[in-house]
């Protein structure tokens, strides 16, 4: 499959034509063939032409694809000097005589057949007036073949143009809730929500931020968890893995001790106040305290957490520039200042129930009667502004720390209202539809995210007073369950797929049974016959000794009888065989039924197991809660940390991160399971954990970082030319990758996915480029397709062939297993699906009535049915068992490429030359489209 919108970027033209053209040919050449000499350069004399620069890659770029070690059309074989030297032509190349010489002569066209061609059908072009000169010169020298550098030529590589932004690659987690999608060389992270990326994969270098890739992004895969993302690119594969936090060094906190924490609006410091009235404040990364104040605590703020269950309730807020804190517990507010000595102290009359910074001298407080309370400083003097908001209690205040005169004021009764600076009034901005015990603001004020008591996550549009639940049950409870329950259904496909085989070796046992029967019969008939037959033959032989008279005619009827006896023995030695033939069929064929009776009760005992599983999963998924009352929104809100709330098992209570659209990422195994989120900044939380410790965890600015490339586009690589297929298997643990120089032999390697090693590399598996590498579901066997139009099928432990499969005309593009591990999917450039019998490996069934090659292929879910994109822009599901299409979608993409799926075959993402995917379901409806714009 050659791709249109690269064409122009192929490294490798191929030229096809025949060398095996005898020596009269030179001798009787027309006027003709002179006349269409192609023309030549001069060179300078001085000009000294080597063959490893000037030569070799002309024979590369023009002639190698043709005349290889797996392709010696007309016994020319040019990939090398020392080939070119013993070829079976002796004057392919004479040194010091280019006139004589074959190569040189049909290259400028001054003998027939010229190369290229003009039909060939590799797109060869003829070599240029310069790339001749040099191929003259070389030969006048001597033909000298020189050593070669060791190592590849560095490529200065350009940034590829902004309207070369053609999907190669698109992939789904298995619950289709990401996708990670190619546009040209630059990879995007888009949720199922909206149309927006939630993140673009790059390559950061101290200040310059570079693309995933340097040349087009062939393949992608994106794993379960939404963690790990593998690209294929020019001679490189590279595996990224998300890493959205790092722990960062903190001073010991006495948790013991501890009044209170907070942290400030940036999460760049924090503040701990002790029940001795120490208030230590310290930066993010730093393992000292920055500065310490302490004053006069009331007594029973020191001792009355010891003592009940409902202590006063402290609070701190810490102004972003870390320089001042504000300590509030009931009605009192106390300022610790970094400059100043003694504390500040503020009363506000009724019990506070939440407290920001504004400004460095501006404070914001709400109360239980339903106020809010401005406070400012001018010359150390505190001025107090109330506001009646509500008419029950402020549960709390919330400032946007982009702008941070933004206030939303929220009562218990999950009544909002929005802080008007111009008219210096609070005004009604509608109510949630259930109360909030925990809510955040972005950091533009636009939205605010609220827990709820029954544990669910949810985001409140301000401007259109709009609410969207995001989760109810813990995401991660909620994935197990998924899988498991998709594990049961496969399950249930298998055994639904062996009791059919059992069946049928049932089936053949009992015909082959019967068949046996009938030879028992047929030997007893044929028995009694050759007994019959011998009596007769006795009795002629009586009757010839009692005739002697009668003798010839008694001789002759004995050798008749005799030859009808020769006859009834052969035929019943022929039944007998056929018998003891037929017995030792049955015998295979009853443990055949015996192997696939073992088989179906493993799979049942299987399918039981899974199903106790999802049971088990589905009561962990109801006992859930999204989050514990608190979380945190970071990163100007572009982020929201969540704690699944407590299940029975705490050990289960998982760390979750969701993007600001409202798709969940994924679990952070990385964060405590056990422990507690205490304070949170735009950019840091503090978890407390069980054990007492508490620890600091960092935002990276970036949410997938590149972990490791295997190959180079510049310099040594293990890949000959561009990885065009990936697939990981299903354990997680193994990377296959396909690919080669095209028109060369293909190449296929498995790798070690947790540390990018080699395990195997399969020496030519196919006569041609590999397009396309494919696990089974159970992860034994992987199918391989190439441009040499064969499907081959691998033994995964051993790296063996186990069988190829041969019927189409072209390229196989895209390959696809069915989960019943029983049939295989192939497309075709030849413009066919070709739908496979493993067992035999023979086609059951051709799909055509495609306009263009077909480019990928997936089955859609366990279902018989295939989702499949060509490039005429139209998406098609068809059936496998009758051929029918049930889906005709055109869609935006111009020539598809690009096709992936969730795992229940819900949803599809499939992108082609126009830089556009798009998410569609198997009717053909079209909910999002992706494209590159502006992040």
């Amino acid at each position: 499959m050659i791709r249109p919108a690269t064409k122009t970027l192929l490294v490798v033209l191929a030229l096809s034509f025949e060398w095996s053209v005898g020596l009269d040919s030179l001798v009787g050449r027309t006027n003709q063939a002179i006349a269409d000499t192609l023309p030549i350069d001069e060179l300078p004399d001085d000009r000294e032409v080597l063959f490893s620069r000037d030569v070799a890659p002309v024979l590369k770029k023009n002639c190698v694809a043709c005349h290889n070690s797996s392709d010696e059309e007309g016994g020319v074989n040019l990939e090398s000097g020392e080939q070119i030297r013993t070829s079976e032509l002796d004057d392919l190349v004479l040194p010091g005589k280019p006139e004589s010489s074959r190569l040189f002569l049909l290259a400028s066209h001054a003998d027939d057949p010229v190369m290229p061609p003009e039909d060939n059908d590799v797109s060869a072009s003829i070599l240029t007036p310069m790339e001749l000169a040099l191929l003259k010169r070389w030969i006048q020298s001597g033909a000298v073949v020189d050593q070669a550098p060791s190592a590849p030529t560095e490529r200065e590589w350009q940034p590829l143009p902004s309207s070369l932004q053609t999907v190669y690659g698109s992939s789904m987690t298995d619950d289709g809730r990401l996708s990670a999608i190619s546009f040209g060389n630059e990879i995007r992270l888009f949720g199922a929500k909206s149309a927006q990326p939630i993140e673009t994969l790059a390559i950061v270098e101290g200040e310059v931020t570079k693309p995933a890739h340097d040349d087009f992004v062939q393949d992608l895969h994106i794993d379960s968890t939404g963690r790990q993302i593998i690209s294929a690119g020019y001679r490189n594969v590279k595996l990224w893995e998300m890493s959205p936090f790092e722990s960062a060094t903190i001073p010991a906190i006495n948790l013991d001790d501890t009044l209170a924490i907070a942290m400030n609006a940036s999460g760049s410091h924090f503040a701990v106040l002790s029940r001795r009235g120490e208030l230590s404040v310290a930066e993010v990364g730093k393992d000292r305290w920055l500065w310490m104040k302490s004053f006069d605590l009331p007594d029973h703020l020191k001792t009355e957490e010891l003592k009940t269950d409902n202590p006063t309730k402290i609070r701190i807020a810490l102004d972003n520039a870390a320089q001042q804190a504000a300590i509030q517990w009931d009605s009192a507010i106390r300022i610790v200042r970094i400059d100043r000595k003694d504390v500040e102290t503020l009363d506000a009359a009724n019990t506070l129930t939440s407290m920001q910074w504004i400004e460095e001298d501006h404070l914001a407080t709400a109360t239980d009667k339903g106020q809010v309370l401005f406070w400012k400083r001018d010359e150390e003097v505190w001025t107090k502004t109330e506001h009646n908001v509500f008419e029950q209690a402020v549960l709390a205040i919330h400032s946007a720390s982009e702008s941070p005169g933004r206030l939303i004021a929220m009562d218990a009764a999950g009544n909002l209202a929005n802080w008007n600076p111009t008219d210096q009034t609070f005004e009604a901005t509608g109510q949630l539809p259930t109360p909030a015990v925990s809510a955040s603001l972005s950091s533009n004020g636009a939205t605010l995210w609220i827990s709820t008591e029954s544990g669910a996550l949810g985001r409140y549009n301000i401007a259109d007073q709009s609410y969207l639940e995001i989760a109810k049950k813990d995401p991660v409870a909620a994935a197990q369950l998924a899988n498991d329950n998709w594990q049961t259904l496969v399950t249930e496909t298998l055994v639904a797929a062996q009791e059919k085989d059992a069946k049928q070796a049932e089936d053949d046992v009992m015909a082959e049974q019967k068949s046996l029967d009938s030879i028992a019969k047929d030997i007893e008939t044929k028995t009694k016959l050759r007994d019959e037959k011998q009596a007769r033959v006795d009795e002629a032989k009586q009757a010839a000794e009692s005739a002697a008279k009668k003798l010839a005619e008694a001789e002759q009827a004995l050798a008749t009888k005799e030859s009808e006896l020769d006859a009834a023995v052969t035929a019943l030695g022929q039944a007998e065989k056929i018998k003891v033939s037929g017995e030792t069929r049955l015998k295979e064929l009853e443990a055949e039924r015996e192997r696939h009776q073992q088989i179906l009760a493993k799979l049942k005992q299987d399918h039981e197991s899974k199903k106790a599983t999802a049971t088990a999963s589905q009561s962990r998924h109801d006992s859930s809660r999204a989050t514990e009352a608190t979380f945190a929104v970071m990163l100007s809100g572009s982020r929201i940390l969540t704690h699944a709330a407590k299940t029975d098992d705490a050990s289960e209570n998982s760390w979750s991160l969701w993007a600001e659209s409202g798709d969940w990422l994924a679990e952070l195994p990385e964060l405590p399971t056990d422990g507690q989120l205490i304070a949170s900044g735009d950019r840091c939380v503090l978890i407390q954990g069980t054990n007492g410790q508490t620890q600091a965890f960092v935002a990276r600015p970036r949410l997938w970082s590149l972990r490791q490339t295997i190959g180079a586009t510049t310099g040594p690589s293990p890949f000959a030319d561009r990885v065009l297929s990936i697939d990981v298997h299903p354990s997680g643990k193994l990377l296959a990758t396909g690919g080669g120089e095209p028109s060369r032999t293909g190449e296929w390697m498995l790798w070690k996915v947790s540390d990018g090693s080699l395990i195997r590399k399969i020496p030519n598996p196919h006569g041609d480029t590999v397009f396309c590498v494919r696990f089974s579901p159970d992860g034994q066997t992987l199918a391989t397709g190439g441009a040499d139009q064969m499907i081959k099928l691998w033994d995964v432990e051993s790296g063996k062939l186990i069988k190829t499969l041969e019927g189409h005309t072209h390229h196989v593009t895209s390959i696809a297993w069915n989960a019943n591990l029983r049939e295989l999917a192939t497309g075709s450039a030849d413009a066919t699906v070709k739908v496979w019998n493993i067992e035999t490996g023979q086609a059951t069934r051709t799909i055509t009535g495609f306009k263009t090659e077909v480019t990928k292929l997936v089955f859609v879910g366990r279902e018989n049915r295939l989702g499949v994109t060509s490039g005429d822009s139209v998406f098609r599901v068809y059936r496998t068992d009758n051929g029918a299409r049930e889906t005709n979608a055109k869609v935006a993409g111009d020539y598809l490429y690009a096709l992936d799926s969730n795992r229940d075959g819900s949803q599809f993402i499939v992108g082609g030359a126009s830089g556009t995917a798009t998410l569609i379901d198997k009717s053909g409806k079209q909910s999002l489209e992706y494209s590159l714009g502006e992040e």
